[in-house]
């Protein structure tokens, strides 16, 4: 190892996938209801974790400050990264954690995360023309091609690590945090399907991305109660968990995250309330951070 690849320091990664409550449909007007002034107040001044995110419709462009508004264009909302960053600033002083997040609300498996090995549809070039326009052609119905969303993963990954390089870091993918599954559950044939799709996912983002992931934590998080098939994959998302090396199962359901409260007057039962959406984050922290290496 040469004296200048001794004296780089190393930059630790974490990885945020999946869909809309990857996303983060949290409303920032309800954070006085469940947290502190104090608390609340912390969490708009943001963190020194930094982010780089393709997150709905809206792009960061580069690594920038962890607050809340990582998520969609046109709403006052917040994701599982203000949770995460939280946790992360607390629990490693004076460590700066790096966060990549992927994530599109109502992609599948099937469609829109299919990676290489996962299935012959897969196409190698799929892309995004623009967010607005996967964002618009996903609420819409409209095909899109197949893998598009697994490539631009990638394709984030790969550059937020080039940046990192470039100013000096060592980059080390600590945990790759997956909220998703929500599409795949509302039918019985996708559902039976996840595992094998799932787990060619890892695979081939692990190959695309060697070698930052070899010591990653897989966490992945189960989903809400509202979803037809949501036992069978819940049960899925465990059994995977248990037999891979770094593998977590986060029991959403167990750990009380709810989606009956907010907004008020006219609940989104899909999608978690603020204050699951900072469980949900603390919860990836710590999985990584317990579990790693």
């Amino acid at each position: 190892m040469t004296t200048q690849a001794c004296c780089r320091k190393v930059a630790p990664v974490i990885i945020l996938a999946g869909q809309s409550n990857a996303v983060g449909v949290g409303y920032t007007e309800y954070l006085p209801r469940h947290f502190s002034p104090e608390k609340v107040a912390e969490f708009a001044a943001g963190y020194p974790t930094q982010i780089n995110y393709f997150s709905h419709d809206k792009t960061s462009g580069g690594f920038v400050p962890v607050g809340l508004g990582c998520t969609e264009r046109h709403k006052n909302t917040f994701g599982p990264e203000v949770g995460m960053a939280e946790v992360l600033t607390r629990d490693c002083p004076g460590e700066t954690y790096f966060l990549i997040k992927c994530a599109v609300g109502g992609t599948s498996m099937w469609r829109d995360w299919l990676s290489p090995s996962g299935g012959e549809a897969y196409d190698p070039e799929a892309r995004a023309e623009s967010p607005e326009a996967a964002v618009y052609a996903v609420d819409h119905g409209q095909p899109l091609p197949t893998g598009w969303l697994y490539n631009e993963l990638v394709a984030l990954a790969k550059s937020s690590l080039a940046e990192l390089s470039e100013r000096g870091y060592t980059p080390q993918i600590k945990g790759f945090c997956w909220m998703q599954g929500e599409a795949d559950a509302c039918d019985a044939a996708l559902t039976e399907q996840y595992e094998a799709r799932f787990t060619a996912l890892l695979r081939d983002l692990a190959e695309a991305l060697s070698p930052y992931m070899e010591d990653c934590v897989v966490v992945d998080a189960g989903i809400s109660e509202v979803w037809p098939m949501y036992r069978e994959m819940n049960r899925m998302k465990a059994d995977m968990a248990a037999e891979g090396p770094r593998g977590v199962y986060l029991d959403t359901v167990g750990h009380g995250l709810t989606t009956a409260k907010e907004p008020e007057g006219a609940v989104d039962h899909y999608h978690y309330d603020s204050d699951s959406v900072i469980a949900l984050g603390r919860l990836f922290a710590r999985a990584v951070l317990d579990h790693g290496v």
